[in-house]
C-alpha cells in the first residue's frame, strides 16, 4: 500500500491524455458536456448520460470498448475517443465504432429515418491529417461538387499537436498539461483538481491504478508497460504504476519500442 504522498506523486504526473485518468474525469456528465460544447461549438448541448469504457460485445465478430459514450436530450450519441500514438488505422477504428453503436443501440424495426445521429470525437496528441489544424470535420460530399450529403454520422478530429490560439486549442493544451485553472472549462478543471489534489480523489485514482495492476500477471504487466510506452508515458510514471518491474526491464522495453 502506497503512502498518500506516494499516491499523490503518481497521480500528479497523469493528464487527460492518459486513459485511466480521462475515464475517471469523463464519468461526470458535466465535464463531458463542457468538452463537447467547446469542441463542437454547441454552447446549448446538454449531455443526459455518460458511460466510460462501454463494452460493445459481438459474439461472432470483433468487439469494441468505447472510451466514452454520451447521449444528449434529443437522443444524439457521442463517442469520445482518446489516442496518444499514431500507431493504427484510426479512421477505420472510428468507422467501426459508429457501426457498433448503430447495431447495439438501434432497436429492431425502427425506420432508418429514425436512427439517432452518432458523432465520434477523436482526440489525439498528434495531427492525424498533418494539415496543421487543431480541428477537422470529416463530411460526406458528392464527388466533384461542394454538396454535403448527411446520413446522421459525424466525424470530428481534434488534436493537441497544433495550437491555433482557439478555445479548442486551449482545451487541448490542457489535455496534455492538466494543471491550472481555466475559466472557459472550469468544470473539467474542477474534476482534474479533485483527482489530483483532494485526499478522496487522489485515493480513488490511486485505487484505480492499483486495481489495474493487481489484475495483471507479470507478462500482462510487461505488455501493458509496452502499450504505455507507445502512448508516450515516461519510465518514471510506468515504474510507479508497476513497481514489480525493474528499471532494467522498463529501460529495455522502452528501447525496444523506440527501435
Amino acid at each position: 500500500m502506497k503512502t498518500y504522498s506516494e499516491q499523490q506523486a503518481l497521480v500528479s504526473q497523469m493528464n487527460l491524455m492518459d486513459d485511466m485518468f480521462f475515464h475517471k474525469v469523463a464519468e461526470h456528465p458535466e465535464a463531458c458536456q463542457e468538452m463537447l460544447r467547446i469542441i463542437l461549438k454547441k454552447p446549448d448541448l446538454c449531455v443526459k448520460q455518460c458511460q466510460t469504457q462501454r463494452y460493445l460485445r459481438n459474439l461472432d465478430a470483433h468487439s469494441v470498448i468505447l472510451d466514452v459514450l454520451c447521449t444528449d436530450e434529443s437522443g444524439r450519441m457521442f463517442n469520445i475517443e482518446i489516442q496518444k500514438k499514431d500507431d493504427d488505422a484510426h479512421q477505420r477504428r472510428v468507422r467501426f465504432n459508429i457501426s457498433n453503436v448503430d447495431t447495439t443501440f438501434v432497436e429492431k424495426g425502427i425506420p432508418y429515418k429514425n436512427f439517432p445521429d452518432v458523432c465520434v470525437v477523436f482526440i489525439s496528441a498528434f495531427d492525424l491529417f498533418e494539415m496543421d489544424k487543431t480541428l477537422y470535420h470529416v463530411r460526406r460530399v458528392v464527388d466533384g461538387t461542394d454538396k454535403y450529403v448527411e446520413n446522421g454520422t459525424h466525424e470530428v478530429y481534434v488534436n493537441a499537436a497544433v495550437d491555433d490560439g482557439s478555445e479548442i486549442a486551449e482545451l487541448m493544451q490542457y489535455f496534455i498539461n492538466s494543471t491550472g485553472y481555466h475559466e472557459n472549462f472550469k468544470t473539467v478543471c474542477k474534476q482534474v483538481d479533485y483527482y489530483k489534489k483532494s485526499n478522496e480523489g487522489v485515493t480513488v485514482m490511486s485505487d484505480v491504478i492499483e486495481e489495474y495492476v493487481l489484475k495483471r500477471t507479470k507478462e500482462d504487466q510487461i505488455n501493458a508497460a509496452k502499450n504505455m510506452f507507445k502512448e508516450g508515458l515516461s519510465v518514471e510514471l510506468i515504474a510507479r504504476i508497476f513497481p514489480s518491474l525493474s528499471s532494467e526491464i522498463l529501460l529495455q522495453l522502452q528501447k525496444n519500442i523506440s527501435v
